[in-house]
């Protein structure tokens, strides 16, 4: 497997690094959005959001291309190195790492997300904020 391939993957992992933050950022904002019952930043702000992730999700069709570019066996090790498989030599090891990094944050994100609708169906159930969708 050649560098060039693990260097270029590890910079789109980089990249939706960098936009999985936005997510972050959009929906702490989100929250206190809907704590304070403020409707038309929570349209805004579920707006942004749903393009942040529209954009994350061209990036992964990106880096599905990439794959799909390469021998068949470096697609499979690429594939493996991109959901989480341990780096078997000093090469893989950048790639590796910023695909933890990025699982890290998934998973903090997916925690936020079940905090948020807990939220929202606090606050709509009592018929204080407008009913939105957050997915």
């Amino acid at each position: 497997m050649l560098k060039d391939e693990l260097e270029t993957l590890r910079l789109k992992q980089s990249s939706e690094y960098l936009k999985l933050l936005e997510v972050v950022k959009l929906t702490e904002d989100l929250a206190q959005a809907i704590d304070r019952r403020d409707e038309v930043s929570v349209r805004i702000l579920l707006t942004e959001r749903e393009t942040v992730l529209l954009q994350l999700q061209e990036m992964d069709v990106a880096v599905r291309d990439c794959l799909l570019s390469q021998p068949e066996a470096d697609a499979i090790r690429l594939s493996a190195l991109l959901n989480g498989a341990e780096p078997q030599n000093p090469d893989e090891e950048a790639l590796s790492a910023q695909v933890t990094k990025k699982q890290q944050l998934l998973e903090k994100i997916n925690l936020m997300e079940t905090a948020l609708q807990s939220l929202q169906r606090r606050c709509c159930g009592k018929g204080l904020c407008h009913q939105t969708s957050i997915e």
